[in-house]
């Protein structure tokens, strides 16, 4: 990780934890250092409002000072910190895309990966977060392969493609329910192609084994038997087959 100034740290506890004891300090007035100051001692106490007001104030007014770029980093993670993922999603993007070389620029990637991960709804909901968030993650894995956060993001993505794959799985047993086989079989196999190493691969493989054992489809049914042993033979659903058992259909 990047090391982080912490200048004026001690104006803070001398001035400024006294002057937000009632409307709080007059931000209008204050230095670039100050004001700098004033928003990390905010953010370090949550008080996610007056940080943002920092920040913003700061990112505006002082392009110009070297610090510009982190004050834009701080800024959006003040959003982040305050829940409001889709703003700080949208200030790490722009902070990335204005300086794609500069010392925020793998944190800000990040930023929007994880921004949209906490937006990615439960499964049974529209999906279109979490393919944003699987999108920006991979984002930061080719535009950064080297940084540190990295290993997060492809945890983070693995965990939104199974959601996807769970979401799958959930239609085609839907349709199954009802007797529309042919949409049971399709989700099926989308779960399977899209999402091979999902653990909704195997049981849905297992699905499509009995479906087209029911249509009496040989073939298929063959087919998708042996994909589900040669491909996920130490499955709970593979075991299952080979001992003849139809439980985790």
């Amino acid at each position: 990780m990047k090391p982080r100034s912490t200048l004026l740290i001690g104006l803070l506890a001398a001035g400024f934890g006294t002057a937000c004891a009632s409307s709080g300090p007059k931000i209008t007035k204050m230095t670039p250092d100050e004001l700098f100051a004033y928003g990390t001692q905010r953010a370090e106490a949550r008080k996610w409002r007056d940080a943002i007001s920092a920040f913003e104030r700061f990112s505006f007014e002082y392009t110009d000072n070297p610090r510009y770029q982190e004050a834009r980093y701080q800024l959006s993670k003040a959003h982040f910190g305050a829940k409001e993922y889709i703003t700080a999603a949208t200030e790490f993007a722009r902070l990335a895309m204005d300086f794609p070389a500069g010392p925020w620029a793998d944190e800000s990637r990040f930023g929007v990966c994880e921004s949209y991960y906490r937006l990615s709804p439960r499964v049974e909901l529209d999906q279109e977060y979490t393919n944003a968030a699987i999108e920006h993650c991979e984002a930061l894995l080719s535009y950064h392969p080297d940084s540190p956060f990295v290993p997060t993001a492809q945890e983070m993505i693995r965990e939104l493609r199974d959601k996807l794959a769970a979401k799958a799985f959930q239609a085609g047993a839907y349709y199954q329910r009802r007797g529309a086989l042919d949409s049971a079989i399709k989700y099926y196999q989308d779960t399977v192609e899209r999402f091979p190493a999902s653990a909704s691969a195997p049981r849905a493989l297992l699905r499509l084994v009995r479906i087209y054992e029911l249509l009496k489809y040989d073939d298929e049914a063959q087919a998708a038997r042996d994909r589900l042993l040669k491909d996920y033979p130490a499955s709970a659903e593979a075991k299952g087959l080979e001992k003849g058992a139809v439980a985790g259909t």
